[in-house]
Order: structure tokens, then sequence, then C-alpha cells
């Protein structure tokens, strides 16, 4: 039932007495949670009323609508101030949905011990985001699924340093030097050379984008000496 990156995202999940899974269109990830007594209860959360009606399909079909609570709603604004939620997880939108997410109930956040986000882009924000809230980015997981690249974050509460570069890339990913994000760097690194020469040929050396593009490639060759 799991795509390899949803497979990633659930082992991230630790045992635990509740988890929401927010955005979680088919509900695929608490179903896995809790048929593998992962996790006691799960709350299956979604926007889009499709989503909820696919997820609760799948949770009736599975015997757990008494262990996956399927509720539509904006973000963690379905969480109730009386719920302790131990793990949140926030798979496959955009990092500035994402942020909006965890700042829809920062309560609900503060209470978690763990977060697992896979954004789909803007993961520096995501990583900058994570550290002004008080929590560490402790394990960090680089796949290619289908031809895309993706990134799952898991952090606990903590306090960390971070350089540009670290925040940019993911600390973890650098410290274990992932082939992954080798891999990623050098596929972008390529295609961003292209668009900078491209840029030079026409004269537009001195536009706003082409000195964000050369500082870019300046950071893709500085971490390239770490990993």
């Amino acid at each position: 039932m799991l795509s390899e990156r949803l497979k990633v995202v659930a082992d991230c999940v630790l045992k635990c007495d509740t988890m929401a899974d927010i955005g979680t269109d088919h509900a695929y990830i608490p179903i896995y949670l809790v048929k593998n007594n992962i996790v006691k209860k799960a709350i299956a959360a979604d926007i889009s009323e499709g989503s909820c009606k696919k997820a609760r399909l799948n949770v009736n079909s599975n015997h757990l609508y008494e262990k996956v609570d399927v509720r539509c709603g904006n973000g963690l604004e379905v969480i109730e101030k009386n719920e302790v939620i131990d793990c949140i997880v926030i798979a496959g939108m955009g990092g500035l949905m994402a942020i909006n997410v965890l700042e829809s109930n920062t309560y609900a956040v503060s209470k978690a011990k763990r977060l697992i986000l896979q954004p789909q882009k803007d993961i520096g924000k995501v990583r900058e985001y994570i550290d002004s809230i008080g929590f560490k980015i402790i394990d960090e997981k680089m796949l290619k699924e289908n031809g895309k690249y993706y990134n799952v974050i898991v952090a606990e509460k903590g306090k960390e340093s971070y350089s540009k570069i670290e925040f940019l890339f993911g600390k973890r990913l650098i410290e274990e030097k992932s082939p992954i994000l080798k891999e990623y760097i050098l596929f972008e690194q390529n295609k961003l050379v292209k668009i900078l020469k491209n840029m030079e040929k026409n004269n537009k050396c001195d536009d706003s984008s082409y000195k964000r593009l050369f500082e870019l490639e300046k950071d893709y060759e500085e971490v390239l000496k770490w990993i």
C-alpha cells in the first residue's frame, strides 16, 4: 500500500499513543501505523472533502474506524486543545504550506515529541522554521522515487546551530555524506550552469536573477567539498 516515499516517512514514526497525519489524502500512513501496532490511535486529517471521503473508505475497509479518526479541516486546527499528539506527520505538500500547517496550531506543535516533514520544495525554509520554534533536526533521509528527489526531515525538541549551507542542504545529510544528496546536487548544478551560460550569452549578468543563481552555484560548490 505504501510507496517507497511514504514507507520512509512511516518508518520515522516511533511507537507512541497518538499521531496525526496532516494532508493525509488516502490515510495510508495512519492505517499502516495502526495495523503494525506502532501507534495506538491515529488522526488522519485533510482540508479536502474528497480526500476525507477516500480516507474514510480506506479506514472502514480495514475495519479501523475505532482507531483511525478521519477529520476534515484546515491543518492542525482539527486538533482539540485537550489532545496531546505525540507525533505530527506532514508529507507531500509544499514547504511554505507545511509551515502554515505548523503555524495553524502552535499549541499542538509545542506538545508534540516528534515532527516528521516531507516538504516538496522550499526545504531550506522548512529547516529554518523548525529551528525557530525550538526543534532540532535529529535525522534526515533523502530518496529518489520515479525520477524525483524527496527529503524526509525528523525533528525533536532541542537546540542546535546551523550554517547557511546546512540549512540549504541538510546538516544530517552532509554529515553522513549522503550519496543521494550528492547525486541531486550534481544534477541541479549541471542544469544551473547551462542557465547561467545562457544568461551570460544574452548579457543578463546584471539581472538580480542571475546574481541569485550565481550565488546558488557557489553554494553547490561549497557543499560538494563536504560530501
